[in-house]
């Protein structure tokens, strides 16, 4: 298969047979048996959104004190407290407050 590439404002205009093939493809059936049942197995194994616990925590301030500490870090200092492990230490116990 090969890539076409096109810059913006430089598609090149739609031929009649284009239109036709198009047109064609608003009549005909989509088959949707390949794809499985949403059925209770399908849901046993969902988890739960991890960015809905994320905006909790952060709606309790639990990301303040960090943000608060960060800011003022120039990139030297943050990259040494990520290899001594302040960082994520610091993180660890966010979540309780």
């Amino acid at each position: 298969m090969s890539v076409v590439r096109y810059k913006h404002g430089e598609f090149p205009p739609i031929t009649e047979e284009r239109k036709a093939e198009l047109k064609a493809l608003e009549t005909r059936e989509i088959d949707f048996s390949d794809i499985p049942p949403m059925d209770d197995a399908l849901w046993a194994n969902a988890i739960s959104n991890p960015w809905r616990e994320i905006s909790e925590m952060e709606k309790r301030g639990a990301f303040r004190d960090l943000f608060g500490v960060v800011k003022n870090l120039s990139l030297e200092d943050m990259d040494k407290a990520i290899e001594e492990g302040c960082l994520a230490s610091g993180m660890a116990g966010m979540e309780e407050k």
